[in-house]
């Protein structure tokens, strides 16, 4: 052979050995991917099988765990509130009254605080309400807990010792709240994460509540003699970077005869078509979120408001593991126009529990007032 041709040959073989190396282990690669896909590995191959897929990790589980006492306190969120609502009996059998109290903090291009309080007389149905709003948050500094004071309102809490004061046309409210309970951490079925929910697209929650807390204190209506009062009332804290404007809700929070606590949200889209509907139960000391398909809420009256024009979605059918039940308002009209304060409308009331069992409670329906049409779908 001449010697040109074994020079060019060894350039050839110099060039070609990367290539013939490369084409080698791709088909090798997909010849195990053929395998795989086959459920079998080669024989002779000594290389140990994968382990299994993991589950793709929870988003909440990257943020910090719930901490108590120390997140009674507020929050650098972008939305945060604390919530009161209970009935009272006046001592002794004297008059029954419905009242919610909200503070709210939210943080945008400024911060700003907002405070909400409407009291209901379940004999004559007369509703007085009140809103403030200011700009920062009017609170004492505390180590732990919250201490908001404004406007002759005093909303205080730390661990399971709270307090609310409330004077407001020609309404004065004190209350002194104790809770002897776990701490509810509301968390979705399946989750490893306790006190935070995943809204998806609108973002994360911190949630937890103290459903039946022992209050007891005074009423004074008008002129007349301050009456005692007690009752269970229920505490929601909940916080986070979540976008309220992107979802509407229906939420009840309920104390059944049998002592058990049920909190219900059904979550919204824009379209007014349902999202999820989920909550938890607790009895005896012991919680647990409904899993999907254990709770079903289903709309069978409406009620138009005469001055927002607004139709709510008042009277419900709920289904849950341990029955059916009817939930119907003591009011129909129990709209909060809060358009002034927190730039929205919602219902926020006291409803009675039929059918499977008794029980009493308070209901919220929000974001009515954006989205058309107005809510029908259960999922």
């Amino acid at each position: 052979m001449p010697r040109t041709s074994r020079r060019r040959r060894r350039k050839i073989v110099k060039y070609l050995a990367p290539l013939v190396v490369l084409v080698a282990v791709v088909a090798a690669g997909f010849h195990f991917l053929d395998w795989s896909e086959q459920g079998a590995v080669p024989a002779a191959s000594a290389t140990p099988a994968a382990a299994p897929a993991q589950p793709l990790a929870e988003r909440t589980a990257a943020l910090p765990p719930l901490n108590l006492p120390a997140d009674d306190a507020a929050h650098a969120s972008g939305m945060e509130w604390w919530y009161y609502s209970g009935i009272l009996d006046a001592q002794p059998g004297s008059g029954r009254y419905a009242f919610h109290v909200a503070v709210f903090v939210a943080n945008s291009l400024i911060k700003h605080t907002v405070m909400h309080v409407a009291l209901t007389d379940l004999q004559t149905g007369q509703r007085r309400v009140q809103q403030s709003r200011t700009g920062g948050v009017p609170a004492k500094l505390a180590q732990q807990g919250f201490d908001f004071q404004q406007e002759g309102w005093r909303i205080a809490g730390s661990g399971a010792s709270h307090s609310i004061k409330a004077d407001f046309d020609g309404i004065e409210l004190a209350l002194r709240l104790q809770d002897q309970n776990p701490v509810v951490a509301h968390r979705a079925a399946g989750s490893a994460t306790p006190g935070l929910l995943d809204f998806g697209e609108s973002g994360i929650s911190y949630y937890y509540s103290r459903p039946r807390m022992a209050a007891e204190g005074q009423l004074r209506i008008g002129r007349n003699a301050p009456q005692q009062v007690r009752g269970p009332v229920w505490f929601d804290h909940q916080w986070g970077e979540f976008d309220v404007t992107r979802l509407g809700w229906n939420w009840l929070a309920l104390h059944l005869s049998d002592g058990s606590d049920v909190m219900v949200y059904q979550l919204f889209g824009r379209d007014g078509r349902g999202i999820v509907t989920t909550g938890t139960v607790t009895q005896a000391g012991q919680s647990r979120p409904l899993a999907p398909g254990e709770v079903e809420l289903t709309p069978q009256r409406r009620w138009t408001s005469p001055r927002s024009r607004i139709e709510y979605a008042v009277d419900w059918s709920l289904r849950l593991p341990s029955g059916t039940y009817r939930v119907q308002p003591f009011l129909d009209d129990s709209e909060f126009d809060a358009s002034t304060t927190s730039a929205n409308i919602y219902w926020e009331g006291p409803v009675k529990l039929s059918g499977s069992g008794q029980g009493e409670g308070f209901m919220e329906l929000s974001g009515y007032e954006r989205l058309k049409p107005a809510p029908v779908a259960n999922r």
